[in-house]
């Protein structure tokens, strides 16, 4: 949407961009953290150097992080972004969370976990961002060539690293049933 658009490029926006920035980074460390709380056992034999797996971070500090970007992250999207945007935001949460949380466990599925995590990191990610960005810019959002082709190519690569990332926990996941 900003190349597109170059000429609505204004540095007041730079602001609203840091903290769509800072949103995503909320729920990404929402998602991560209820992942390694829900796994910390599997990861102290797949990832041991992950914080809560090395005894870094206790689980009542793993909790109050994951509780508070949790918080943060859907309310400054639903203070500060559209409807649409909001209900993106928490449609990634819950399948970033579905994947690792019961009764969900997604991630002893295949499918479900490959799905989840493309949807959340391909297609909600790409197609939100840019449409938070032309609304930004005060711009109608179209389906265009480039973003057709941005979100299909991020949601086949998310399909891909999906697919492959969990290739060398193969022990831990074994031993615990995924």
């Amino acid at each position: 949407a900003l190349w597109e658009n170059r000429q609505l490029i204004d540095l007041a926006l730079v602001p609203k961009g840091f903290l769509g920035l800072f949103c995503l980074l909320c729920g990404n460390a929402f998602i991560v953290g209820m992942n390694q709380i829900f796994d910390v056992d599997i990861d102290k034999i797949n990832k041991p150097y992950l914080p809560m797996a090395a005894g870094e971070i206790g689980t009542k500090l793993g909790w109050f992080l994951v509780t508070v970007s949790g918080i943060l992250g859907v309310s400054l999207v639903y203070l500060n972004f559209s409807p649409l945007i909001f209900w993106l935001f928490v449609l990634g949460t819950f399948l970033g969370i579905a994947y690792s949380i019961p009764p969900f466990r997604w991630k002893q599925n295949p499918i479900m976990a490959a799905l989840s995590i493309a949807t959340c990191r391909g297609f909600l990610l790409n197609f939100g961002v840019y449409y938070a960005t032309a609304q930004a810019l005060g711009v109608p959002f179209a389906w265009n060539p480039p973003v057709i082709f941005l979100t299909f190519f991020m949601s086949l690569f998310a399909l891909v690293i999906a697919i492959s990332k969990d290739l060398p926990d193969i022990e831990g996941d074994r031993q615990f049933n995924i």
